[in-house]
């Protein structure tokens, strides 16, 4: 990957995880000229292949976690968000970061769950939300969350984007 789009790709995530973690949003003018800028270096670098590359990157983005928004777990800048982090990365560098980011989402989350005592019942949630999802049962996935409940545990998931993308880049090398 060139240095430039590493650099833009730091930027990014680096302010959306810092608006994350002091505000719980990140906004369009993070995300939208993050994927906006992705397209233009990609197609900069790889012509053709590489605008097309970055589209296929942006639309895997949204895709991924676009089932997580609709059932109301996880937030519209999240997805924004990982949308951008594919226009930059492209969809074989999207892969390790996805699977990166929910390895230390994974482990954020129980930690968090632990520290507030709830373990116990946010894995049963989250297996419920689960079977929801994978049945493509949207209404019950939608019933099972509980994101918009006043005592609900909030995890800045922008956070955990940007350092499963960074330790993507390390990994990369």
């Amino acid at each position: 990957m060139p240095g430039s789009i590493e650099i833009a790709l730091v930027a990014v995530v680096t302010a959306a995880a810092w608006s994350d973690f002091r505000t719980r949003r990140i906004p369009n003018w993070i995300t939208v000229p993050g994927a906006a800028l992705g397209f233009v270096l990609q197609a900069f670098y790889g012509g053709l292949h590489g605008a097309l590359a970055s589209l296929t990157g942006a639309g895997l983005g949204l895709g991924v976690f676009i089932a997580l928004y609709i059932a109301g777990g996880m937030g519209a800048g999240d997805v924004k968000l990982f949308s951008a982090v594919g226009a930059l990365t492209g969809p074989q560098a999207l892969i390790l970061v996805f699977v990166f980011t929910g390895l230390l989402g994974g482990i954020a989350a129980a930690a968090l769950a632990a520290f507030h005592g709830r373990l116990r019942e946010t894995l049963k949630k989250t297996g419920e939300l689960l079977v929801d999802l994978g049945r493509l049962r949207w209404q019950q996935a939608q019933g099972t969350s509980t994101v918009g409940a006043s005592d609900s545990l909030r995890l800045p998931y922008g956070v955990v984007i940007a350092a499963g993308t960074l330790l993507s880049l390390v990994v990369l090398g």
